[in-house]
Formats: C-alpha cells, sequence, structure tokens
C-alpha cells in the first residue's frame, strides 16, 4: 500500500526519490541511495536488506538486471516484495512479486518511474509521471513531492474495500555525485504525511547546502544561527 517516485536530473546528475504510504515510518525501511551509483526503493511486504544489496550489487559493477536478480535471489519471499530501482545513468529495473496487492504495478516517464501496490488504479502512476514532467521547477526535490501529491489527489493508496487510505508517512532523498550525504526528510507518523513532507522538505531544502559545507569545510562558514539570519536578511 505504497506509491513511489524515482527521478533524477541529467543535467546535474541528481539522483532522488519520495515514498507515500499507509504504513508507519516509511523512511527508515523502503529507499536506498548511493550518491554516483542509484536509488532503489523495496516496498509491499518490504525487506530493507533486498534494497541494501540492489545498491551494493550495482557500486560492484553488476547489470541492472543481475543485481536485482542476485538481491531476490538471497530473499525467500521474492513474491511479496516490489523492488524499483534506477542507475545514476537512468537504466530502470522493477520486480513485482505475484503477491502483491492490487492494484500493483510501474510507469516508466522521462527521466522518472513511478511504482505502487495496493493503489486506486494505474491512473495514479499516470498521475504521478505527469506530476513529475510538468511542474515547472529545476529542483527534483520539488518534482518529486509535485509527482508525490500528483499520485495522492489521484485516489492514491486503496483498502481491501476500495476505501481510500490516508498517507501516514512519507520520505524524500536526493543526492548528487560529490554531496557527502544525501538530502534526506521524512514524516513517520501523520494523518496528511503528504502535505507534512511537503512542508519539510521546503523548510530544510535552503540548509541542505549549509550542512553539506559544513561536512567538507566548515572552517569559513558562519555560525549557524548566523547563516540563518542572513538567510531572513537580518542583521547580526
Amino acid at each position: 500500500m505504497t506509491f513511489t517516485i524515482i527521478g533524477r536530473n541529467p543535467d546535474n546528475g541528481e539522483i532522488g526519490i519520495a515514498i507515500a504510504t499507509y504504513s508507519l515510518a516509511v523512511g527508515g525501511t523502503c529507499p536506498h541511495i548511493s550518491a554516483g551509483v542509484g536509488v532503489c526503493t523495496s516496498q509491499a511486504s518490504t525487506n530493507p536488506v533486498i534494497g541494501q544489496a540492489v545498491i551494493r550489487n550495482l557500486t560492484a559493477g553488476e547489470s541492472v538486471e543481475v543485481a536485482l536478480e542476485s538481491a531476490l535471489d538471497d530473499d525467500e519471499h521474492p513474491q511479496n516484495r516490489q523492488v524499483a530501482f534506477m542507475t545514476q545513468s537512468g537504466e530502470f529495473a522493477v520486480h513485482s512479486g505475484s503477491n502483491t496487492r492490487s492494484f500493483s504495478g510501474h510507469l516508466i516517464g522521462e527521466n522518472c518511474l513511478a511504482v505502487g501496490n495496493f493503489l486506486q488504479g494505474q491512473y495514479v502512476l499516470e498521475s504521478m509521471v505527469n506530476g513529475f514532467e510538468n511542474v515547472a521547477t529545476h529542483s527534483l526535490a520539488d518534482r518529486l513531492i509535485g509527482a508525490l501529491q500528483s499520485g495522492k489527489d489521484a485516489g492514491g493508496q486503496s483498502g481491501d474495500d476500495g476505501v481510500h487510505l490516508i498517507e501516514r508517512s512519507a520520505c524524500l532523498m536526493t543526492t548528487k555525485p560529490d554531496d557527502a550525504f544525501p538530502l534526506d526528510v521524512r514524516v513517520d507518523v501523520s494523518d496528511d504525511a503528504v502535505g507534512e513532507l511537503a512542508r519539510i522538505a521546503a523548510s530544510y531544502a535552503e540548509m541542505h547546502s549549509y550542512y553539506l559545507q559544513r561536512a567538507v569545510d566548515p572552517s569559513n562558514l558562519p555560525a549557524q544561527d548566523e547563516y540563518v539570519r542572513q538567510l531572513r536578511g537580518q542583521s547580526s
């Protein structure tokens, strides 16, 4: 009962993922990302080990097909898993096991991949791809959030009774090849996880470059409170 958008910006090598689901704390289990390598989700009946294995296999130079097959071969319940990933260069691979709940599937767009299970229908995936492709911004994070919102607006997840299931957790991760660490924000428990994620991501975005600089060389950076005042145009 999850819908996910994976995307990339071929102009600067940035890759990323955004996920929303009825399950709690999705950011701690489903997404896996490695700068310069790729980004992956392991969902439905989530097993984080699969996503970790995919990234490890890609890092070792395996093809997309072998990276996925090898990761699933080590799992005892592949029929219950949905796994999707995209490499830095834009190659995709998807596995939706026979026991993933309907509607389950994926849709490839321009520099993006929408994937989900327990959805209202195929149109959720179509809306996500359209949302990613038609957001008027160069920010990959904003495009991923826009796609997630489009998926929600299209109906999102459906329970066994056909009634919409609210998104109780959501997450966003992006990274560029030279980043010391990814942008990684999440909502673990909420009645409006997509809306909360959008708010948190917007608040954090202006600080991410500061934190990246601090990891590489903090010697010439102002203190964080002074940096925030500068952002706000306030005097010390």
